[in-house]
């Protein structure tokens, strides 16, 4: 006799999360950043990667060429994006809460995750976090269960490592620039 389980419909769409870094590279007024987009089960479903370069001369100042990176940066991976999550996690490195909140303005619930020195994970909500009723709240505190609150961040780092290979990365600013 088989042993019972609970089956998940082969048919069901998973929920997901999209885990959002960038990483700016000062030398060369470019930021590189990705979605990595994964189940409760920290199983990877999509990769989503850009690159972009600010503009350049004596009227942009750093901090407004950084927030202009940014804005386009997070924007073209939101539209390149093949599917829809319930769920946005982004690193500090993204920004404050409230350019966040005002100009990246996701439609989703979105938190920002930082760890701190005790070890503990931070979860800043930029938006109303999820009611108890959404998918989303079921599937951030999965992801929190399992210890995926700030790992999908080393795993977006080693693919954009992949895909534009390791002499960005010597340049590359691991804390967060000014805020944008």
């Amino acid at each position: 006799m088989p042993v019972p389980y609970r089956k998940t419909p082969r048919n069901s769409p998973r929920a997901c999360a999209a885990f959002l870094d960038a990483y700016w590279i000062a030398s060369r007024r470019k930021l590189i950043g990705a979605l990595l987009l994964i189940d409760g089960r920290g199983q990877p479903l999509e990769f989503v990667h850009n690159a972009v370069s600010g503009p350049d001369g004596f009227l942009w100042p750093g901090d407004q060429v950084l927030r202009e990176c940014m804005l386009a940066l997070c924007h073209s991976l939101f539209d390149a994006c093949k599917r829809e999550p319930e769920l946005l996690i982004g690193s500090e490195r993204v920004g404050a809460a409230e350019f966040c909140r005002s100009e990246l303005a996701p439609a989703i619930p979105f938190a920002l995750v930082t760890p701190t020195e005790a070890g503990v994970i931070d979860w800043g909500w930029v938006n109303n976090p999820p009611s108890a009723s959404m998918t989303a709240s079921d599937l951030a505190e999965e992801i929190k269960a399992r210890g995926f609150s700030v790992e999908p961040f080393d795993r977006i780092r080693r693919g954009l490592q992949e895909c534009y290979g390791d002499e960005p990365w010597r340049e590359v600013l691991d804390d967060p620039p000014a805020e944008p």
